[in-house]
């Protein structure tokens, strides 16, 4: 279903998630997006919150938004353990879908729901907003260049500060919270990327709250071509986070790279005869994930993150996690 050409299209949020504070300036810049309806379990909750930030329409259910045939493209920025649920009513009713990461807590749910995208005709992409930035592009074009020689390791952390664990959803198992969920999602996305394929062999540990999910945890992945990754991530620590690739001939520093957008914005290049930064200027990375989902249902341009790449990742997610808690390596 593509919207009509000559208008942009409508978005509705389902919940009046912390992400919105991220999300509206990215929506405010999208030439081709306008963000028209926000819903929440609390209509009030829903109305202050469209009041206070120039939303037109205010629903007090998921339900009431998605049956508003205006609506054309829907964000899910709900717990994990509702984005199969949500993703799937959004499709059904006919909105294309635009979720947040992780896309769904297995590889199969998110396999179900790409096929019913495609049966209706729909777009649905997993929201990686690091993804969508010249600053990601940029290192992977490095590293395809050779100018630094074939990668060997990859290394990764994001770590970050619960403020409340007993009433954050992130430790609560059954809302498919944890560390790697959460944050380490960005290191395996980024790996894979960057290895273009799944790892062969993958090591992990963690350190698991009393609730059961994982609130530290590192890991090990072995590349086909001998590449390994390594990260750690963790939801006890300050912000901390970091990209840095090894390879033969030097190295490869992305000091913010999962806020792309972020200062500093550039990637750092050292070699044995130079150091030099590759500037990355590109904007929001929120509003060029939204920019590229709109070409994407106008059929100007492929989406992003493309079906192939989220089961993957979902996948090794699974087998990361599998390790961790059996302490026992999963080749593939």
């Amino acid at each position: 279903m593509t919207p009509r050409p000559d208008r942009p299209l409508r978005w509705g949020v389902l919940s009046t998630a912390r992400i919105l504070e991220e999300l509206r300036p990215g929506f405010a810049d999208a030439p081709d997006a306008e963000l028209r309806a926000i819903a929440s379990r609390d209509r009030e909750r829903a109305r202050a919150y469209a009041d206070g930030n120039g939303i037109e329409v205010a629903y007090g259910s998921y339900d009431e938004l998605l049956g508003n045939s205006e609506i054309d493209c829907v964000y899910v920025p709900l717990p994990n353990s509702l984005h199969g649920e949500w993703v799937e009513a959004a499709l059904r009713a006919g909105k294309h879908v635009l979720c947040e990461k992780p896309l769904t807590p297995t590889a199969a749910e998110a396999e179900a729901l790409f096929d019913l995208a495609a049966e209706n005709d729909l777009l649905l992409m997993e929201a990686f907003m690091y993804r969508h930035h010249p600053k990601t592009r940029a290192l992977k074009d490095l590293l395809a260049g050779g100018e630094i020689g074939r990668p060997v390791v990859v290394r990764m952390r994001f770590h970050f500060q619960v403020e409340d664990p007993s009433t954050d959803i992130r430790y609560r198992p059954e809302m498919a919270g944890g560390a790697l969920r959460d944050v380490g999602c960005y290191c395996v996305s980024l790996a894979n990327h960057l290895a273009d394929a799944a790892p062969v062999e993958i090591g992990a540990a963690a350190r698991f709250a009393a609730s059961g999910v994982d609130e530290v945890l590192a890991a090990t992945m072995r590349y086909g071509s001998d590449l390994l990754a390594v990260f750690d991530c963790g939801m006890t620590s300050p912000l901390e986070v970091g990209v840095e690739v090894l390879a033969e001939r030097g190295s490869a520093i992305v000091p913010m790279p999962w806020y792309a957008h972020l200062e500093p914005l550039s990637v750092q290049v050292r070699s044995a005869s130079r150091v030099r930064s590759i500037e990355t200027p590109g904007g929001n990375a929120y509003r060029l994930e939204i920019e590229n989902f709109c070409a994407a249902v106008r059929g100007d341009r492929a989406p992003e993150i493309p079906r192939q790449e989220t089961v993957r990742n979902l996948e090794t997610i699974e087998r990361i996690l599998a390790v961790a808690k059996t302490d026992a390596p999963i080749p593939t």
